[in-house]
C-alpha cells in the first residue's frame, strides 16, 4: 500500500512539476533570455535555482503564509517588480550591444545562477503555488510517511528541472537561426520582464493575485 501510495504522490509531484515550468512568468523568462544570450552554460544553471529558492519558500508556506497579513505578499511582490525591472535593464543593455558569445566563465554562470534563485525568490508565483497547490498535497502526503513526502517531492523536482532544461536546450538550439533572430527574441524577452514587472508592481500597490 505504502509504494502505490507513494507512486500515486510522486505522479502528481511529476505533473505539477511540469506545468510549473511551463507556466509563464519572469522566472523562466529569464531562464529564456539567459540562454538567448549566452547559450546552454548560462541557461543551464538557471535551470537549477528552483532547487535552492525553494525550500524557504516551502517552508514559508507551509507553516506561516495563511497566517501572515496581505501586506507580506505585495511587498513580495513590489520587490519582485523592481527586481524584474532590473533584469530588463541588463538584458537592454545587452541587447543594444548585440548578442553575446557564450562565456564559459565560471564567475558568470554562477551569477545567472544566483539571480535565477533572486528571481524566483522574489516572485509570488512560488509561494502562491506551495501554499495554495503543492503545499497541501505535499502535507497530506508526509502525513502518510515521510518516504511518500519525499517522493512527490522527487517527482516535483525532478520532472521540473528536467523540463527547465529542455527549455535550455530548446532556445539554445534557437540561437542557431542567426543574430538577428535571437536579437528580436532578445528584445521580445524585454519586453515580457517589463510587463511581468508591472503586473508584480500592480498587484504590490493595489493587491489581487497575479502571475
Amino acid at each position: 500500500m505504502t509504494d502505490a501510495t507513494a507512486l500515486t504522490y510522486f505522479l502528481q509531484g511529476a505533473a505539477l512539476g511540469f506545468a510549473a515550468a511551463l507556466t509563464p512568468g519572469p522566472f523562466q523568462t529569464y531562464l529564456i533570455s539567459e540562454t538567448l544570450s549566452g547559450g546552454w552554460r548560462r541557461g543551464g544553471p538557471v535551470a537549477f535555482a528552483p532547487l535552492i529558492s525553494d525550500l524557504p519558500i516551502i517552508i514559508l508556506s507551509l507553516f506561516l503564509l495563511n497566517q501572515l497579513p496581505e501586506y507580506f505578499l505585495r511587498i513580495t511582490s513590489l520587490a519582485g517588480g523592481i527586481f524584474v525591472l532590473y533584469l530588463a535593464w541588463r538584458l537592454w543593455l545587452n541587447w543594444r550591444s548585440g548578442v553575446g558569445q557564450i562565456d564559459a566563465d565560471n564567475s558568470s554562470t554562477n551569477r545567472s545562477l544566483w539571480r535565477g534563485v533572486i528571481t524566483n525568490l522574489l516572485g509570488p508565483g512560488p509561494y502562491l503555488f506551495w501554499a495554495l497547490v503543492s503545499g497541501p498535497i505535499l502535507l497530506s502526503a508526509l502525513r502518510q510517511s515521510i518516504f511518500v513526502g519525499l517522493s512527490f517531492l522527487i517527482g516535483f523536482y525532478g520532472v521540473m528541472v528536467l523540463s527547465l532544461l529542455g527549455i535550455v536546450i530548446l532556445f539554445d538550439q534557437t540561437r542557431r537561426l542567426g543574430e538577428r533572430v535571437i536579437h528580436g527574441l532578445l528584445l521580445l524577452c524585454i519586453i515580457i520582464l517589463i510587463i511581468l514587472a508591472l503586473l508584480l508592481l500592480r498587484q504590490g500597490i493595489w493587491g489581487g493575485i497575479s502571475l
